[in-house]
């Protein structure tokens, strides 16, 4: 009984830090052999501290980006752009208004202009897509006997699924959305022979993308190229005073307007 006082005693004080063993009667001192079974007992303590630190921290860190995102609004998670798959169920076309000409080097060319509006279905889950606004589509549009952009952003299909629209909003439960685009058509193709109004087209990576912010190109009107142009004042008269927009691409004011 003395001796299992004893040990335990002993137990205590090493985890007290001491190396002096107490006893009823009087301290006595160092054991030689203490030192050993102090350090034997410290490397035991520290690995199994160590081990616990270990399993603790993987735990913990694999458990806090999980509660972390968690308790974040939807929107907050979404870090860069959305990008959201689309396939063509419909697409028809009118003439265009002549507030709405070919902008960029198809007009040149003696194109006209065909103002498509297109349906669209989301192809991805809405579960995990946040509402998104100023959402910008992307993707190429091709006449499918020439294979021709008939896009008058991207004439040349040399730019990577460029943007050619603007939706205004898309909310997180929607599947179907609509847009229009502007159409640069050759002026000897005879649209009328058509149910739609235009050749057949084909559409290829067509996506929504929406930036932080809801930072998008915006649309291109007569007043964007020249806000005392006749073509402007027209377009006012329809739409109402116009105001300029803040885009993506905005004026440095270092280089006041250059």
């Amino acid at each position: 009984m003395i001796t299992y006082s004893l040990q335990l005693l002993a137990l205590v004080a090493l985890l007290a830090h001491q190396i002096v063993i107490v006893t009823p009667f009087k301290v006595l001192a160092p054991c030689k052999a203490l030192p050993r079974t102090s350090s034997v007992l410290n490397r035991h303590t520290d690995t199994a501290l160590s081990s616990s630190r270990r399993t603790f921290l993987s735990r913990t860190s694999s458990l806090i980006p999980l509660t972390f995102l968690a308790q974040l609004p939807q929107p907050a998670r979404a870090v860069g752009p959305v990008k959201v798959p689309l396939t063509v169920k419909s697409y028809s076309a009118r003439v265009c208004p002549p507030d709405r000409p070919i902008p960029g080097e198809k007009a040149m060319k003696g194109m006209r202009g065909l103002c498509v509006t297109v349906k669209a279905t989301i192809t991805s889950p809405t579960e995990k897509r946040p509402p998104l606004t100023k959402v910008g589509v992307y993707g190429f549009i091709t006449d499918s006997v020439t294979g021709e952009s008939v896009l008058a952003n991207n004439p040349d299909l040399s730019t990577d699924a460029g943007q050619f629209t603007i939706i205004e909003s898309v909310g997180k439960e929607d599947v179907d959305v609509e847009f229009d685009f502007i159409a640069a058509v050759p002026k000897e193709i005879d649209v009328t022979q058509f149910d739609n109004g235009i050749q057949p087209l084909k559409f290829a990576s067509l996506k929504l993308v929406s930036f932080p912010g809801g930072q998008q190109y915006g649309a291109i009107s007569p007043c964007e190229m020249d806000e005392f142009s006749m073509e402007c004042e027209d377009w006012e008269n329809e739409n109402g005073k116009y105001e300029k927009a803040d885009y993506m691409i905005k004026s440095n004011e270092r280089t006041k307007g250059r």
